[in-house]
């Protein structure tokens, strides 16, 4: 058990180091139900946190594994690598690409998951979550016009990568008037 309680102390302070750099300009992460969880369980004067059992401290590995910063930092690497690439209805490379096919261009380069290609499949895919329960990596949707959609994928802090069709790839954040008023629906993709 002491050897466990280690481990688990080295993988906390592991994932505190993952998250302990924030690129410039970029909004520091709120705390995840784990880590608010695993301090409440720490006692003054010990690192470790106090766990019952072992299957209270696999769930808690567990929660904190699918906080899921490296994800952040791989959608925050793929924006660097497309930020301002124009926006281009079907098109799939650096010299244009639409929404969806950044969303799939996205999921495969960094994820390894081949997901489908049009806003519409995407649609069609996963499970609905409830706006309050987004998470990095989740798909959110909105309604742009009359028969148009559009899609992006969450970053955290209330920010979304997407392919502007003014603007080419970008952030934007939820919270913007213009995507608050045409927020749809959000979604997970199975394996996230």
């Amino acid at each position: 058990m002491r050897h466990t309680l280690s481990l688990l102390s080295c993988l906390l302070l592991l994932l505190a180091g993952c998250a302990g750099r924030i690129p410039a300009g970029a909004e520091s992460a709120p705390e995840g139900p784990a880590t608010t969880r695993a301090k409440q369980k720490t006692s003054p004067g010990n690192t470790a946190p106090d766990l019952q059992s072992q299957q209270e401290m696999d769930a808690l590995v567990a929660e904190v594994m699918s906080e899921a910063p490296p994800l952040r930092v791989s959608l925050q690497a793929q924006h660097e690598d497309w930020k301002g690439v124009p926006y281009r209805y079907g098109g799939l490379s650096p010299r244009g690409v639409d929404c969806s096919g950044f969303v799939y261009l996205t999921f495969l380069s960094r994820l390894g998951m081949e997901v489908p290609r049009t806003t519409l499949e995407l649609l069609r895919s996963g499970e609905k979550v409830k706006r309050d329960d987004i998470r990095v990596g989740d798909l959110v949707f909105f309604r742009t016009g009359p028969g148009n959609r559009h899609v992006g994928i969450y970053m955290g802090n209330g920010d979304f990568l997407h392919a502007s069709s003014s603007q080419g790839v970008m952030t934007s954040s939820l919270s913007n008037p213009y995507w608050r008023q045409r927020y749809w629906q959000a979604r997970r993709l199975a394996g996230l």
